[in-house]
């Protein structure tokens, strides 16, 4: 069971579509929903300098264009996997599904990439059907179509 979730994603009609279909499939215990990849390195910071690993998330969905931030979604994973520890299942969840993109998410640490639709629900229980495989390490990049 994924614990606990960070959604990184600048659209408030997403937030409630992904927090729904989290509680009817009985995905986590704990959800937090912002909206900038500079908030979330923020978090990031702020938990690697205090030692703090209790209130950090298991699981990080990170939109690959954050309106309003200063980088991108796959910047933001580069920088929580190589600067504040490589210890969270984290990845993409975008409407583009672009290889390119998705290169780079790889290129930066990202274990999966979700395609972002007001029908989540199917791709979030294959997800959950996989995340203990993302959380031992040992599974391969996958995009959820």
């Amino acid at each position: 069971m994924v614990e606990s979730i960070l959604l990184v994603d600048d659209e408030d009609l997403f937030h409630l579509v992904f927090e729904d279909a989290c509680s009817l499939l009985d995905i986590t215990l704990s959800l937090q929903a912002i909206h900038s990849a500079d908030e979330a390195e923020k978090m990031f910071k702020k938990w690697f300098e205090e030692g703090n690993t209790a209130d950090k998330p298991k699981c990080v969905f990170v939109d690959l264009n954050i309106i309003g931030s200063s980088f991108d979604g796959i910047e933001l994973i580069r920088r929580i996997n190589f600067q504040y520890g490589n210890h969270v299942v984290i990845g993409i969840i975008s409407s583009s599904n672009e290889r390119e993109e998705q290169a780079k998410a790889i290129q930066a640490g990202a274990q999966f990439w979700i395609i972002k639709s007001d029908e989540i629900e199917p791709r979030l229980v294959e997800f959950k059907k996989d995340y203990p495989t993302y959380e031992a390490r040992t599974a391969a990049f996958k995009i959820y179509k």
